[in-house]
C-alpha cells in the first residue's frame, strides 16, 4: 500500500500492478485505450455531438415511440445478472468478495442516484445513456489513504467537452457554475457506442430516426386535425331560392328570398334533439362525415402511419413487436427477430462487463484480494427457458463426449464448461 500513498491520488495503473499478483491485465481497463489511441476529438465535433444529445433527449421524452425504444433497449440490454471470481483460471465462490463489491456500489448507487442499490442498479441508466447520448463517461474516485474506491461519477455527455491526444490520454472538460474542471488520467472510463475512425464519439441508436420521426410527428398532427375535423358531423342544408313573380321589383324578390331562407337557418338552428325539419321540396339536408368507420381515408391514415413505424423501427434496429405493435407477425418470425436483437444486446452488454469488472477489479486489488472478478448477465427468459436449457444440455453433453474420447483435455473442458455457467 506504500506505493499507493506515494502517487496520493491514483494517476496510473502502475501502482496496482505493485499489489495485484496478476498486474494490469488482471484489472481490465474498459478496452478503449489502444482503441481510440492516436484519434482526436475535435472540439467543434464535441459540441456539435452535445446539440445532438439535447435534441435525442427532447425526442425521447416528447415522442412516445423514441421513449419506448431507448426504454426496450436499455431493458433488454440492462439484465439481471452476478460476479463470478476465478483464480489461476478456476471458479470458485468468495462471500467476503461479495461483501466488499456489495458496499463498493452501493457507494457509487447513492452518490448517482441518492440511495443504496446493487450492481444492477447501475445497469439501467448506463445503457440509457449508452443508447441516448451514444457514450459513457464517468471518473472514478478513491478514499484518501487508497484504501479502496469511494465511488464512480458520471459526467452528463450534454456538459462536457471530451479531447484524446496522439498519446492516449484523455481530456474532459467539465462546465460548471465555479468555472471549468479538467479531469485526465485512468481513472476516467470512457465507451463509444459503434464508434468508427471518423465519428469515434459514438454515434446514438436513435441517430438515423430523427427526419422520419419528424415526418411521423407531422403525419400524426396531420391526422389528428383531419379526423377532429370529421369527427364532427355536420348537416348542409341547401335552400333552392324561389322564382322571381311576375312584376315582382327586383328590391322585393330580394327581401322575399332573403326572408325564407332566414326562416329556413332559424328553423334547422332552433330545432330540438327529438324533431324533425319539414320543409319544401326546395330545402335539401344533407350529412357530412365519414362514408363508414372503416373507410379509405382512416384506411390509408392508418398505413401511412405503419409506414413510418417501421421506418423508425428499422433506424433503430428493432422489431415493431418489441414496441408494443402487433403486424400479424407470426411466432417463428418473432422468434427468430428477437434472436437477432438478442445478439446484438450481448455485443453492447460487453461495455457494462468492461466498466463492471474495471470498477470490481481495481477495488478488490485494493482491498488485497488475490482474484478477478467477472460479470455475467442471464438473459434467459421464462418463456424460453426451456429451449434454451435444451441447448446448454446439449452443449455439456458435446464437451463431455469430447473430453471422453480424448480429443481435448480436463483443463480445456473445465474452460468450456465454465462458459455455459
Amino acid at each position: 500500500m506504500e506505493a499507493l500513498r506515494s502517487v496520493g491520488r491514483v494517476s496510473s495503473l502502475a501502482a496496482v500492478d505493485a499489489i495485484h499478483p496478476k498486474g494490469r491485465r488482471a484489472l481490465p481497463f474498459c478496452g478503449s485505450w489502444d482503441n481510440v489511441r492516436g484519434i482526436t476529438f475535435l472540439p467543434n465535433e464535441w459540441r456539435e455531438s452535445r446539440f445532438r444529445v439535447r435534441l435525442y433527449r427532447f425526442m425521447a421524452e416528447s415522442i412516445p415511440l423514441i421513449g419506448a425504444v431507448i426504454w426496450t433497449w436499455g431493458r433488454l440490454a440492462a439484465a439481471p445478472g452476478r460476479f463470478v471470481y476465478s483464480k489461476n483460471d478456476r471458479l470458485y465462490e468468495d462471500p467476503q468478495a461479495d461483501m466488499v463489491l456489495g458496499a463498493l456500489f452501493g457507494r457509487i448507487n447513492r452518490v448517482c442516484f441518492g440511495h443504496p442499490g446493487r450492481e444492477e442498479d447501475l445497469l439501467p441508466p448506463f445503457f440509457q445513456s449508452l443508447f441516448l447520448d451514444g457514450a459513457v463517461l464517468g471518473r472514478m474516485e478513491f478514499f484518501a489513504d487508497m484504501s479502496g474506491v469511494s465511488t464512480f461519477r458520471f459526467f452528463d455527455s450534454a456538459k462536457i467537452e471530451v479531447d484524446i491526444d496522439s498519446s492516449g490520454n484523455i481530456r474532459v472538460v467539465e462546465a460548471a457554475d465555479s468555472g471549468d474542471h479538467v479531469h485526465s488520467g485512468p481513472d476516467l472510463f470512457y465507451y463509444a457506442l459503434n464508434a468508427s475512425l471518423s465519428q469515434p464519439y459514438g454515434r446514438s441508436i436513435i441517430k438515423a430516426v430523427p427526419f422520419v420521426a419528424h415526418i411521423e410527428q407531422q403525419l400524426l398532427d396531420d391526422m389528428q386535425r383531419s379526423m377532429h375535423n370529421a369527427g364532427y358531423h355536420r348537416l348542409h342544408v341547401k335552400i333552392h331560392p324561389p322564382d322571381k313573380r311576375e312584376g315582382e321589383s327586383d328590391e322585393a324578390y330580394a327581401d322575399r328570398a332573403n326572408g325564407y331562407f332566414d326562416s329556413t337557418v332559424a328553423m334547422i338552428r332552433d330545432i330540438e334533439t327529438e324533431d324533425n325539419p319539414v320543409t319544401w321540396d326546395d330545402v335539401t339536408i344533407e350529412h357530412i362525415g365519414p362514408s363508414s368507420a372503416g373507410g379509405a381515408k382512416t384506411s390509408n391514415w392508418y398505413l401511412n402511419h405503419r409506414a413510418m413505424i417501421e421506418e423508425i423501427c428499422s433506424g433503430t434496429h428493432l422489431s415493431p413487436f418489441l414496441l408494443g405493435y402487433s403486424y400479424n407477425a407470426t411466432t417463428n418470425w418473432a422468434q427468430f427477430k428477437y434472436d437477432l436483437v438478442m445478439r446484438q444486446v450481448r455485443s453492447v452488454q460487453s461495455a457494462a462487463i468492461s466498466f463492471l469488472n474495471w470498477l470490481a477489479n481495481i477495488e478488490l486489488a485494493l482491498k488485497g484480494f488475490d482474484c478477478t472478478a467477472e460479470w455475467r448477465f442471464d438473459n434467459t427468459l421464462p418463456a424460453l427457458a426451456g429451449e434454451q436449457a435444451e441447448v446448454k444440455n446439449k452443449e455439456s453433453a458435446s464437451i463431455i463426449n469430447l473430453y471422453t474420447a480424448g480429443l481435448i483435455d480436463k483443463e480445456t473442458a473445465s474452460r468450456a464448461a465454465s462458459r455455459l455457467v
